[in-house]
């Protein structure tokens, strides 16, 4: 083999790799700069991610309640079972 290092190019992020070919290892990398949002930008992405947030606590919390509520419904419903002559368990000593 006439050349011993590989040339890539990532196709993620348009990075250049050379390699060698026998160990695999990266012998050099030369990244592409990426361009610095605008500071209008950052703030309306923020904005997008806090009221993402906020959407998603709402959702937790309706879930939970729903949660709560379904919760006492089978708690009431499994107390309507229970026989009332059943409330106090007998001792050996009651039986005398």
């Amino acid at each position: 083999m006439a050349s011993e290092k590989l040339q890539i190019t990532c196709p993620c992020c348009d990075s250049k790799l050379q390699v060698d070919v026998k160990t695999g290892a990266i012998i050099w990398e030369e990244r592409k700069e990426k361009a610095m949002p605008s500071l209008t930008d950052m703030v309306k992405d923020l904005e997008g991610q806090r009221k993402e947030q906020e959407s998603l606590f709402k959702k937790q919390s309706e879930l939970q309640k729903e949660r709560s509520r379904l919760l006492d419904e089978k708690f009431k419903e499994s107390q309507k079972k229970v026989d009332p002559a059943d409330d106090k368990p007998l001792r050996d000593f009651d039986l005398d």
